[in-house]
């Protein structure tokens, strides 16, 4: 079905990304690409052609140890080359990745930046909701969407407060307790392909619709297309 959202996807970790980006085109599937540098950014911006359907936000990983301050300087200077900023966040659940005072003083710059630009951005947050709720509260970004959030119940009700948006995917179906609280005017799709399965398949965006309907189902809600595309337009739209 044509005109479906995925509001996080990793297109640039397909080995077949130009017939993936083909396909996208093709069925009119709405996708926010996420990248995990500036760089990777860079190359994806120079790699495929400017499109209506398929978007690459500005990424900077929390779990890339590669990222250095020199990226942190080349991220300020593409901001105003797009609207979109993902992958970015803050993940304290391994011990890999950046070290968590550099983790917290780029993620404090970037929700800075993002609101200060109105850009919308993608967050990741993995065993930190506490300290990416404190910074998301004191910058109160318009364009916030929670990546597969998997903490507490009463920190989502705290990013609900702050008007976060949360993108959800299949796979996150066996925690039905967090999806049910999400309220339904700031729910969205996501796919997070290709590091999930649909019925046991490696994700690929021919899946989306079922992506869609094992959520509708879960959720008890047959108009969920129709919600999540005007969630989506009324978020694109903030101000």
């Amino acid at each position: 079905m044509r005109g479906l959202i995925d509001t996080h996807f990793h297109l640039d970790m397909y080995r077949n990304y130009e017939e993936v980006f083909h396909y996208l085109e093709k069925e009119k599937q709405y996708t926010l690409c996420m990248t995990n540098s500036p760089g990777v950014f860079m190359s994806c911006k120079d790699l495929f052609p400017n499109s209506k359907y398929v978007q690459f936000a500005l990424g900077f990983h929390p779990l890339n140890d590669e990222l250095t301050l020199n990226d942190i300087k080349t991220f300020r200077h593409l901001l105003n080359s797009t609207n979109y900023v993902g992958e970015i966040g803050l993940d304290f659940s391994k011990k890999k990745g950046l070290e968590r005072k550099y983790q917290i003083e780029y993620f404090d710059e970037i929700v800075s930046l993002c609101a200060e630009n109105n850009k919308l951005m993608s967050v990741h947050i993995r065993s930190a909701e506490k300290e990416a709720l404190q910074i998301i509260d004191k910058y109160k970004p318009l364009k916030c969407i929670i990546h597969w959030y998997s903490g507490a119940l009463n920190l989502l009700y705290e990013f609900s407060r702050l008007n976060c948006f949360f993108s959800i995917n299949a796979n996150m179906l066996k925690n039905i307790d967090i999806i049910r609280n999400i309220p339904q005017n700031q729910l969205l799709i996501e796919s997070d392909g290709p590091y999930t399965k649909i019925d046991g398949k490696k994700y690929k965006p021919q899946f989306l619709m079922r992506e869609y309907e094992l959520i509708a189902k879960a959720l008890d809600d047959p108009d969920l297309i129709q919600q999540v595309y005007l969630n989506f337009k009324r978020l694109l739209i903030m101000k």
